[in-house]
Order: structure tokens, then sequence, then C-alpha cells
């Protein structure tokens, strides 16, 4: 996965009713990190390519888990 192009990034949350987001990013999110949309934490899980990219954009999956909500 190219590091330097930006995203269209699909987040599923696992295992909860809480909708999921798409937002574009700078750059791929990685395993383990804390992330932040809709006003919640969560933590990355898996990272998936989901087609490869179009000219300089890439398209990615990411699974996570809530951890809590922002105060």
């Amino acid at each position: 996965m190219k590091k330097s192009h930006p995203y269209k990034l699909s987040y599923v949350v696992q295992g909860s009713p809480i909708k999921g987001s798409i937002v574009q990013v700078d750059k791929a999110p990685q395993v383990g990190e804390t992330v932040q949309f809709n006003g919640r934490f969560f933590q990355i899980l898996e990272v998936t390519e989901l087609m490869a990219p179009v000219g300089d954009f890439g398209f990615l999956h990411a699974t996570c888990q809530y951890l809590g909500d922002s105060r």
C-alpha cells in the first residue's frame, strides 16, 4: 500500500450497533492506532485495500472497535 496519497476510508465498527463512517484521509491508518469519528474513539483492528488506487487516490476499509465517547 502506497502511503503518500489521499484515501477514501470506510470504517466499520465490529460487534456494535454504532454506525461506521466514510472519510477522506491523507495517510493510511495503522492497526492498533486510535482514531476519532462521530464524537467517539475507536481502535483500528484491521486495514484492507478495497481496490487498486485510481490515479493518486486509494480506497481502504478499516475494521475497528469502540473505545468510548469523546469528552
